[in-house]
């Protein structure tokens, strides 16, 4: 027979508070509704992000797509992104394009549309409440189903439970020894180099990614190109640097890696080393690309020197991404009061392009958990019970199923043997 505490607690509701507000957080807050739990997401960014040099684009593949549709957000981001059917070879030197189709077409987006796609949807539910302008700093336990929420404004809110979605430098994570000590920052050997172009080149099409490769195999990079969906549609460069290409390019050196502890001293630095030369005088750094892209990418060079794209130019740092000891187990706490979705439990490399895929497909089993275990305790609303034994599950559970994709991710980032 339960005891009086148990039934008190099977009577209470959980409030989960989501740390960071992407795509994972958003998502998750979402699915939350749909179950009927209260959920706050806490996001650092006053204004949601707009288009700008520090930006991505991403492809969700058939996986990101069933996590929208699991969400019933697949119509809205459908209307906002762009089908990508094809990956482009384009051939630096000629400019001759081969084409080829996906098995599965996927959807392109920025990040910033695809976080604002999901905002608008999270805002039109009943049960969530979006707060912007101040990140999560920290987080301590009170009692049984009482976490104490510092924000960077000095503000302290209070929940049942709470997600760390809030990246890979994750305060949620760095809150918690059990979860943190779980966890290795590995560097791989290859950093980025990113561009913005500010319109299409004519001969490019929307529906596809562009891989083009130097001309000189001893050049250790190749680029992305991916045309952007938004309105004031442009051509989003990423050039992706193996260290080896520092012998021939000194000048392309990234920053130091950056250690968990200093995240956020930096401002935009923490990511980024050069700024746009319209800030400062760093046109050494556009001259040398400039001169690299017309030895190197000649066709291509030709295609989009007429913008003002190498002034744009920031390095990122070395490419990093978030290891499991051998020893980790979970990617929540053993009481079932905390748990990490996205980078904040599984941070990969570019390489696969999985990363938003997995992350919100994190947001899928932690909400599936949930409703699972309501379903098999005949709960019409989530105890706050059910949603800690649904955050030890997923914890459990999850890493088995993210390990590999992270692993594979980072061999690709190791370099050309």
């Amino acid at each position: 027979m339960a005891t009086n505490q148990q039934q008190q607690q099977q009577q209470q509701h959980p409030l989960v508070l989501i740390a960071g507000g992407g795509p994972a957080g958003l998502l998750l807050s979402i699915l939350l509704d749909k179950i009927g739990v209260d959920s706050v997401v806490i996001e650092r960014a006053s204004e949601p992000d707009e288009w700008s040099s520090k930006s991505y684009t991403l492809v969700l593949g058939q996986n990101g797509k069933a996590s929208l549709a699991e969400a019933g957000c697949l119509e809205a981001a459908t209307e906002a992104g762009i089908e990508r059917r094809f990956v482009y070879f384009y051939d630096a030197s000629s400019g001759d394009v081969k084409a080829m189709p996906k098995q599965v077409s996927g959807l392109g987006f920025t990040r910033p549309l695809l976080v604002q796609v999901l905002e608008n949807v999270a805002l039109e539910c009943p049960r969530v409440t979006v707060k912007r302008g101040a990140g999560v700093s920290h987080v301590t336990k009170k009692d049984k189903f009482s976490l104490e929420v510092a924000l960077e404004d000095g503000s302290v809110v209070s929940a049942s439970h709470v997600i760390g979605a809030d990246g890979k430098w994750s305060n949620v994570r760095e809150s918690f020894p059990e979860l943190s000590t779980q966890f290795t920052m590995q560097t791989c050997p290859c950093f980025g180099v990113h561009m913005n172009l500010s319109t299409v080149p004519v001969s490019f099409k929307s529906d596809g990614t562009y891989v083009i490769k130097p001309s000189s195999p001893d050049c250790k990079f190749y680029i992305i190109a991916s045309p952007r969906p938004e309105t004031d549609q442009g051509l989003s460069i990423s050039m992706v640097c193996y260290d080896q290409i520092l012998e021939k390019y000194p000048w392309l050196a990234p920053p130091a890696d950056m250690k968990i502890g200093d995240y956020g001293k930096g401002g935009w630095e923490d990511e980024y080393s050069a700024l746009p030369g319209t800030v400062t005088a760093e046109e050494s750094l556009s001259d040398n690309l400039m001169k690299l892209f017309e030895d190197e990418l000649p066709a291509f060079y030709n295609a989009i020197k007429d913008d003002d794209i190498f002034q744009t130019a920031r390095i990122n740092r070395r490419v990093t991404w978030l290891k499991m000891n051998a020893e980790g187990t979970s990617y929540s706490t053993q009481d079932g009061m905390v748990a990490l979705i996205g980078d904040a439990a599984h941070a990969m490399t570019a390489a696969m392009g999985e990363g938003c895929n997995t992350a919100m497909g994190s947001a899928v089993k932690l909400a599936d958990r949930v409703k699972a275990i309501m379903e098999q305790n005949g709960e019409e609303e989530c105890s706050l019970n059910t949603m800690s034994d649904a955050f030890i599950q997923y914890g459990c559970s999850r890493p088995t199923e993210v390990k590999p994709v992270q692993e594979g991710s980072a061999a690709r980032n190791m370099g050309p043997k």
